[in-house]
């Protein structure tokens, strides 16, 4: 051994390892630093794609509620459709109160359920709300979407024999 050396490594001058690890620091930064980033623009997707499905949720729940009350009153007598276009514009109002921006360009359709054995005078038994949309994004080049839907039995009285 010249120098100095030992054999665990060091150097009697300076207790300085043979093997150094100088640098070590900044490698681990420069590795690390880009994965902390994704973690967080990650988490922040996250985010924003849960908050734009719960808004969402709520609009199409409003336009479904909307739906299931006028159906039972327009619905049998109203060729025209306005029960559907009124849940259409009830979901999309609602959606652009509760997502604003993060709900991008709502394409809201509506759809019923025809039962002729109902006992009643509508014979509609079920309605349906969908939205589909697309929700930003912090990643360029990727458009998360969106799809929900909401619906039920229409609120009208049954006559039971």
């Amino acid at each position: 051994m010249t120098d100095g050396a030992r054999e665990d490594g060091t150097t009697s001058r300076g207790g300085r390892s043979l093997r150094d690890d100088r640098g070590m620091t900044a490698i681990e930064f420069v590795v690390l630093t880009p994965l902390l980033f994704l973690l967080l623009m990650l988490t922040v997707q996250f985010a924003l794609y849960l908050f734009a499905k719960q808004a969402a949720t709520a609009a199409v729940q409003d336009g479904a509620r909307t739906a299931r009350e006028e159906a039972a009153s327009k619905g049998c007598t109203d060729t025209t459709g306005t029960w559907q276009q009124d849940a259409v514009t009830a979901a999309v109002a609602r959606a652009q109160a509760l997502g604003g921006q993060l709900i991008l360009k709502p394409a809201v359709t509506t759809g019923f359920t025809l039962d002729p054995e109902l006992n009643a005078d509508c014979k509609i038994s079920l309605v349906r709300v969908d939205l589909h949309s697309a929700v930003p994004s912090v990643f360029p080049g990727w458009t998360p979407t969106i799809d929900v839907h909401a619906g039920g039995p229409l609120e009208q009285p049954v006559r039971h024999p």
